[in-house]
């Protein structure tokens, strides 16, 4: 009998395969059981809820991702504290990210996998001090359930927020610099990061303002732009470092557009950001998604889309004025403006006119920024001229903006059949009944559905120029 078990022992184990140790999932503790045994047993409880204020320890974190379908990654950045335990892969310049396992303490028995995480500033590693056992660290990032039973950060997709206090390669601790708050939010004066740190910090959890602008330079990209998803993440200071950053969640692309073709960003870019912020968690201050888009940016070795031109200072009506290759003004915050514009040098007077985009699946609207207009008779007028042979058709309107959202548009009559060889004057008069916020809008229609081109707007009311 002895010899028969023994063989069905020997049978038995040459039915499992190891190619290498690191083919086995690491162990990872299980909710609710104790460390060690007897009176020693010290039981070990989840810590945190994942914000930057109270970030999960390795039990919590491991408990949220082992309840993760297999391969799923979260939707959301979580920021988790522990100890290095142990060092798979150290920080290095060949790839810039790094992988190891924390606990709680250096002998804790729950370790949660960090991999391939990015170093401090959220950028690949370059310099400065590489990982030792023992180091306290903060990470923040995405978190996946990989193959259903290895709770581990998405590989590139989370960074180290601080070692050991410091939160840079310089040094730093994990406190913020309390630079100085600038500006006041709106276009000619936008807040710089630590204004709109705080501006947003003073808002309720999960509660939206209204639209403001930012300004800044940009720290780190955690998204850029794709055709996917069209919009972008990423962090702006005033100097272009993590000291004092402010993260812009899920902005548009310009022309408050979803990303389609363009140049994308880079580290030290000079950005605006146009949109609403909020506390998110009632933690983390930042732009809302979807609700911000880049107002204007300035490449690190030029202007994206076209150099600034004309005065920035006037009205603009008569489309002389440019930023990155948009006419200033004429970029509303609200959906008003859902067309594509670009700079053409067919004018009617002066340099420029702008180019409408036209498409026969919809109309396309260009919309002046929103305005404060009081109750009353206006006029505006313009000069509108097909762009092609295949002629182009326009109506003017307006349509009133509340907290960020358009109403009913209204519209005057249609100019149809305009020529591509001859400027025509269009001439609308309206009466807005009560004092408000408006956009003023002109739709090229999509029958026929071509780029027109428009120039020299203006709007009055009774001798009052308003915009010229």
């Amino acid at each position: 009998m002895k010899k028969i078990f023994l063989s069905m022992l020997a049978i038995s184990m040459a039915t499992f395969t190891f190619t290498s140790c690191e083919d086995v999932p690491e162990p990872y503790g299980i909710p609710g059981t104790e460390v060690g045994g007897g009176d020693d047993a010290i039981t070990e409880e989840p810590v945190g809820d994942g914000t930057q204020a109270n970030p999960f320890n390795a039990l919590a974190i491991t408990n949220l991702v082992s309840a993760m379908p297999a391969g799923v990654e979260s939707t959301e950045d979580y920021y988790i504290k522990g100890v290095v335990v142990s060092i798979k892969e150290n920080f290095t310049t060949q790839y810039g990210n790094a992988a190891f396992y924390i606990a709680d303490s250096e002998t804790g028995t729950t370790q949660f996998y960090v991999f391939r995480t990015l170093y401090l500033g959220n950028q690949k590693y370059t310099s400065g001090d590489v990982l030792k056992v023992g180091d306290e660290v903060v990470v923040c990032g995405k978190v996946v359930n990989y193959m259903g039973n290895t709770p581990e950060t998405v590989q590139n997709q989370s960074y180290l927020v601080s070692i050991n206090g410091k939160t840079s390669s310089e040094g730093g601790s994990d406190q913020p610099s309390a630079g100085e708050a600038k500006g006041d939010g709106t276009v000619d004066n936008p807040f710089n990061s630590v204004a709109a740190n705080q501006f947003a910090s003073s808002l309720a959890a999960g509660a939206t303002s209204d639209v403001v602008y930012v300004k800044g330079k940009v720290a780190s990209i955690k998204e850029n732009y794709t055709t996917q998803y069209g919009n972008a993440a990423f962090y702006i200071s005033d100097d272009g470092t993590a000291t004092d950053q402010f993260y812009v969640f899920r902005a548009l692309y310009l022309n408050n557009e979803k990303y389609t073709s363009g140049d994308l960003l880079s580290v030290g870019d000079d950005v605006v950001i146009c949109g609403k912020l909020t506390n998110y968690m009632g933690n983390t201050p930042e732009t809302v998604q979807g609700e911000a888009y880049l107002y204007s940016w300035t490449q690190n070795g030029g202007s994206t889309g076209g150099d600034e031109i004309g005065d920035l200072n006037a009205a603009n009506g008569d489309f002389e004025a440019w930023v990155n290759g948009l006419p200033n003004n004429w970029k509303t915050a609200s959906t008003a403006c859902n067309a594509t514009l670009s700079q053409s040098t067919d004018a009617h007077s002066g340099s420029y006119s702008v180019n409408v985009g036209g498409t026969t699946a919809a109309n396309k609207r260009i919309g002046y920024k929103e305005m404060e207009l009081k109750a009353g008779d206006y006029t505006m007028t313009f000069y509108a001229k097909a762009a092609t042979s295949a002629g182009a058709s326009v109506r003017p309107g307006y349509v009133p903006v509340t907290d960020g959202k358009v109403g009913n548009y209204v519209y005057g009559d249609y100019t149809n059949n305009l020529s591509s060889t001859t400027w025509t004057q269009v001439t609308h008069t309206f009466n807005i009944a009560s004092d408000g916020t408006y956009c003023l809008v002109i739709m090229n229609s999509k029958n026929p559905g071509a780029d027109v081109l428009i120039d020299d707007f203006t709007l009055t009311m009774g001798n009052t120029v308003i915009i010229k």
